[in-house]
Protein backbone atom coordinates (compact mmCIF):
# COMPACT_ATOMS: atom_id res chain seq x y z
CA UNK A 1 0.00 0.00 0.00
CA UNK A 2 1.64 3.27 -1.37
CA UNK A 3 2.20 6.09 1.50
CA UNK A 4 -0.26 8.04 0.24
CA UNK A 5 -3.28 5.64 0.56
CA UNK A 6 -1.89 4.72 4.49
CA UNK A 7 -2.02 8.63 4.95
CA UNK A 8 -5.46 8.56 4.10
CA UNK A 9 -6.82 5.64 5.24
CA UNK A 10 -5.39 7.15 8.68
CA UNK A 11 -7.10 10.14 8.08
CA UNK A 12 -10.62 8.50 7.57
CA UNK A 13 -10.30 6.97 10.66
CA UNK A 14 -9.26 9.31 13.01
CA UNK A 15 -12.14 11.04 11.59
CA UNK A 16 -14.66 8.32 12.84
CA UNK A 17 -12.35 7.70 15.78
CA UNK A 18 -13.32 11.88 16.76
CA UNK A 19 -16.70 11.16 15.54
CA UNK A 20 -17.06 8.77 19.01
CA UNK A 21 -18.89 10.54 22.06
CA UNK A 22 -16.35 11.00 24.46
CA UNK A 23 -18.27 9.92 27.26
CA UNK A 24 -19.28 6.52 25.28
CA UNK A 25 -15.10 6.42 24.80
CA UNK A 26 -14.46 6.81 28.55
CA UNK A 27 -17.11 4.67 29.82
CA UNK A 28 -17.97 2.27 27.45
CA UNK A 29 -21.52 0.94 26.48
CA UNK A 30 -21.79 -1.89 28.99
CA UNK A 31 -21.84 1.19 31.65
CA UNK A 32 -24.67 2.97 30.61
CA UNK A 33 -26.60 0.08 30.24
CA UNK A 34 -26.16 -0.84 33.90
CA UNK A 35 -27.79 2.26 35.00
CA UNK A 36 -30.81 1.84 36.71
CA UNK A 37 -33.90 3.17 34.74
CA UNK A 38 -35.86 4.51 38.00
CA UNK A 39 -35.59 8.13 38.80
CA UNK A 40 -32.49 9.68 40.65
CA UNK A 41 -30.08 12.46 40.64
CA UNK A 42 -27.02 12.36 38.58
CA UNK A 43 -23.39 13.88 39.28
CA UNK A 44 -20.71 14.47 36.81
CA UNK A 45 -17.46 15.30 38.12
CA UNK A 46 -14.33 16.25 36.17
CA UNK A 47 -10.18 15.28 36.40
CA UNK A 48 -9.78 17.00 39.60
CA UNK A 49 -12.67 15.81 41.19
CA UNK A 50 -14.88 18.72 41.10
CA UNK A 51 -18.37 18.91 40.92
CA UNK A 52 -19.26 20.15 37.11
CA UNK A 53 -23.42 19.53 36.70
CA UNK A 54 -25.78 18.02 39.01
CA UNK A 55 -29.66 16.87 37.23
CA UNK A 56 -32.11 14.89 37.92
CA UNK A 57 -34.44 12.52 35.80
CA UNK A 58 -37.42 9.92 36.14
CA UNK A 59 -35.33 7.50 34.49
CA UNK A 60 -31.62 8.09 34.84
CA UNK A 61 -30.52 5.36 32.23
CA UNK A 62 -32.38 6.97 29.48
CA UNK A 63 -31.09 10.28 30.32
CA UNK A 64 -27.77 9.47 31.11
CA UNK A 65 -27.56 7.75 27.67
CA UNK A 66 -28.59 10.58 25.64
CA UNK A 67 -25.68 12.31 26.62
CA UNK A 68 -24.13 9.99 24.30
CA UNK A 69 -25.38 11.40 21.78
CA UNK A 70 -24.37 15.16 21.93
CA UNK A 71 -22.51 16.58 19.16
CA UNK A 72 -21.70 19.51 17.35
CA UNK A 73 -24.09 21.58 15.42
CA UNK A 74 -26.88 19.69 17.62
CA UNK A 75 -26.53 21.09 21.36
CA UNK A 76 -24.72 24.39 22.78
CA UNK A 77 -21.12 25.00 23.01
CA UNK A 78 -21.80 24.65 27.25
CA UNK A 79 -23.23 20.80 26.55
CA UNK A 80 -20.16 20.09 24.50
CA UNK A 81 -18.37 21.79 26.93
CA UNK A 82 -19.44 19.34 29.73
CA UNK A 83 -19.55 16.47 28.00
CA UNK A 84 -15.59 16.88 27.03
CA UNK A 85 -14.99 17.37 30.71
CA UNK A 86 -16.67 14.89 32.68
CA UNK A 87 -14.25 11.79 33.81
CA UNK A 88 -16.50 10.17 36.73
CA UNK A 89 -20.29 9.98 36.41
CA UNK A 90 -22.41 8.87 39.82
CA UNK A 91 -26.40 9.00 40.50
CA UNK A 92 -28.43 8.65 43.69
CA UNK A 93 -31.37 6.79 43.26
CA UNK A 94 -34.60 8.35 44.32
CA UNK A 95 -38.37 6.95 45.32
CA UNK A 96 -40.11 8.95 43.01
CA UNK A 97 -39.97 11.63 40.23
CA UNK A 98 -41.09 14.29 42.45
CA UNK A 99 -38.42 13.40 45.18
CA UNK A 100 -35.77 13.83 42.70
CA UNK A 101 -36.63 17.16 41.50
CA UNK A 102 -36.52 18.29 44.92
CA UNK A 103 -33.09 16.63 45.73
CA UNK A 104 -32.11 18.00 43.33
CA UNK A 105 -33.08 21.55 44.11
CA UNK A 106 -31.80 21.20 47.50
CA UNK A 107 -28.47 19.85 46.35
CA UNK A 108 -28.16 22.78 43.37
CA UNK A 109 -28.39 25.16 45.87
CA UNK A 110 -25.69 23.29 48.06
CA UNK A 111 -23.12 23.20 45.52
CA UNK A 112 -23.75 25.54 42.73
CA UNK A 113 -22.19 23.17 40.16
CA UNK A 114 -20.55 25.88 37.50
CA UNK A 115 -22.38 23.75 34.48
CA UNK A 116 -25.36 24.02 36.44
CA UNK A 117 -27.45 27.71 35.35
CA UNK A 118 -31.29 27.02 36.52
CA UNK A 119 -31.85 27.13 40.66
CA UNK A 120 -28.59 28.32 41.25
CA UNK A 121 -27.73 31.98 40.09
CA UNK A 122 -30.45 34.81 41.02
CA UNK A 123 -31.02 37.60 38.10
CA UNK A 124 -33.39 40.01 37.21
CA UNK A 125 -36.83 39.56 36.71
CA UNK A 126 -39.32 39.42 34.10
CA UNK A 127 -42.45 41.12 33.28
CA UNK A 128 -44.78 39.34 30.88
CA UNK A 129 -47.06 41.29 28.43
CA UNK A 130 -50.24 39.18 26.61
CA UNK A 131 -51.40 40.92 23.45
CA UNK A 132 -54.88 39.62 22.70
CA UNK A 133 -55.87 39.64 18.61
CA UNK A 134 -58.94 38.03 16.75
CA UNK A 135 -57.15 34.55 15.81
CA UNK A 136 -53.14 35.47 17.21
CA UNK A 137 -51.48 35.63 20.47
CA UNK A 138 -48.06 38.11 21.10
CA UNK A 139 -46.24 37.93 23.87
CA UNK A 140 -43.52 40.09 24.96
CA UNK A 141 -41.04 39.28 28.19
CA UNK A 142 -40.12 43.02 29.83
CA UNK A 143 -37.57 43.98 32.44
CA UNK A 144 -39.97 46.61 34.17
CA UNK A 145 -43.68 46.69 34.96
CA UNK A 146 -46.19 48.24 32.32
CA UNK A 147 -49.70 48.59 32.80
CA UNK A 148 -51.22 45.20 32.78
CA UNK A 149 -48.30 42.72 32.67
CA UNK A 150 -47.56 39.80 34.68
CA UNK A 151 -44.81 39.54 37.14
CA UNK A 152 -42.49 39.83 38.94
CA UNK A 153 -41.63 36.28 37.30
CA UNK A 154 -38.27 34.54 38.75
CA UNK A 155 -35.09 35.27 36.20
CA UNK A 156 -35.19 31.72 35.04
CA UNK A 157 -39.11 32.14 33.77
CA UNK A 158 -38.30 32.48 30.07
CA UNK A 159 -37.31 28.92 30.35
CA UNK A 160 -40.54 27.64 32.17
CA UNK A 161 -42.68 29.45 30.29
CA UNK A 162 -41.30 27.80 26.56
CA UNK A 163 -42.22 24.89 27.99
CA UNK A 164 -45.77 26.03 29.34
CA UNK A 165 -46.36 27.71 26.02
CA UNK A 166 -45.67 24.36 23.76
CA UNK A 167 -47.64 22.58 26.46
CA UNK A 168 -50.62 24.65 26.09
CA UNK A 169 -50.42 24.75 22.29
CA UNK A 170 -50.13 21.15 22.12
CA UNK A 171 -53.62 21.36 23.61
CA UNK A 172 -54.75 23.90 21.56
CA UNK A 173 -53.59 22.00 18.71
CA UNK A 174 -53.46 18.52 19.60
CA UNK A 175 -52.76 17.22 15.84
CA UNK A 176 -49.63 19.37 15.05
CA UNK A 177 -46.23 17.47 15.00
CA UNK A 178 -43.44 19.09 16.73
CA UNK A 179 -42.60 20.17 12.91
CA UNK A 180 -45.78 22.35 12.63
CA UNK A 181 -44.79 24.49 15.87
CA UNK A 182 -43.39 27.92 15.39
CA UNK A 183 -39.97 27.12 15.37
CA UNK A 184 -38.49 30.28 18.20
CA UNK A 185 -40.91 28.34 20.26
CA UNK A 186 -39.24 25.68 20.17
CA UNK A 187 -36.21 26.89 22.17
CA UNK A 188 -35.04 26.20 25.29
CA UNK A 189 -35.73 29.95 26.35
CA UNK A 190 -39.27 32.19 25.17
CA UNK A 191 -38.15 34.51 22.86
CA UNK A 192 -38.20 38.23 24.37
CA UNK A 193 -40.91 38.44 21.53
CA UNK A 194 -43.20 36.00 19.80
CA UNK A 195 -46.23 35.91 17.74
CA UNK A 196 -48.44 32.81 17.04
CA UNK A 197 -51.96 31.50 16.29
CA UNK A 198 -54.39 29.64 18.71
CA UNK A 199 -58.02 28.90 18.17
CA UNK A 200 -58.96 31.51 20.80
CA UNK A 201 -56.23 33.27 22.13
CA UNK A 202 -58.40 34.81 24.94
CA UNK A 203 -58.94 30.78 26.87
CA UNK A 204 -54.98 30.46 26.09
CA UNK A 205 -54.48 33.49 28.14
CA UNK A 206 -56.21 32.43 30.75
CA UNK A 207 -54.65 28.80 30.61
CA UNK A 208 -51.06 30.53 31.10
CA UNK A 209 -51.47 33.12 33.83
CA UNK A 210 -53.80 29.73 35.95
CA UNK A 211 -50.73 27.49 35.07
CA UNK A 212 -48.55 30.25 36.13
CA UNK A 213 -50.28 30.76 39.18
CA UNK A 214 -49.42 27.07 40.69
CA UNK A 215 -52.01 25.13 38.80
CA UNK A 216 -50.05 22.92 37.06
CA UNK A 217 -51.58 19.16 38.20
CA UNK A 218 -54.53 20.59 36.31
CA UNK A 219 -52.28 21.36 33.07
CA UNK A 220 -50.46 17.79 33.34
CA UNK A 221 -53.26 15.67 33.61
CA UNK A 222 -55.17 17.32 30.65
CA UNK A 223 -51.76 16.54 28.54
CA UNK A 224 -51.99 12.61 29.71
CA UNK A 225 -55.56 12.65 28.10
CA UNK A 226 -53.80 13.30 24.74
CA UNK A 227 -53.41 10.75 22.66
CA UNK A 228 -49.46 9.37 22.18
CA UNK A 229 -47.40 11.13 19.72
CA UNK A 230 -47.21 9.30 16.43
CA UNK A 231 -43.14 8.70 16.71
CA UNK A 232 -40.50 7.91 19.62
CA UNK A 233 -38.61 11.11 19.26
CA UNK A 234 -41.64 12.63 19.85
CA UNK A 235 -43.08 10.81 22.54
CA UNK A 236 -39.73 11.10 24.21
CA UNK A 237 -39.85 14.79 23.74
CA UNK A 238 -42.95 15.56 25.21
CA UNK A 239 -41.92 13.12 28.49
CA UNK A 240 -39.23 15.56 28.73
CA UNK A 241 -41.69 18.66 28.42
CA UNK A 242 -43.40 16.85 31.26
CA UNK A 243 -40.97 16.35 33.57
CA UNK A 244 -39.97 20.08 32.90
CA UNK A 245 -43.74 21.06 33.78
CA UNK A 246 -43.30 19.06 36.93
CA UNK A 247 -40.38 20.72 38.48
CA UNK A 248 -42.28 23.74 38.53
CA UNK A 249 -44.96 22.31 41.08
CA UNK A 250 -42.26 22.49 43.86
Amino acid sequence: MSEEVTRAATSRQLKLFHLENPLTLRFGNDFFRSLPEGPGVYFFHGSEGQLLYIGQSSNLRARLGSYRHVGEGRHPRRTLRLVARVVRIEWQPCASAAEAIETERLLLWEHRPPFNRAGVWKGDPWWLVMEVEASHLTLRLLREATPGSLGPLPPTSRHHLSALVRALLRLAHPDWQLADFPRGLMASALPRECRFQVPCPTTFVENLTTALAGDLPHLLSRLETLLPAPTATEQTFWQEERETLAKLRR
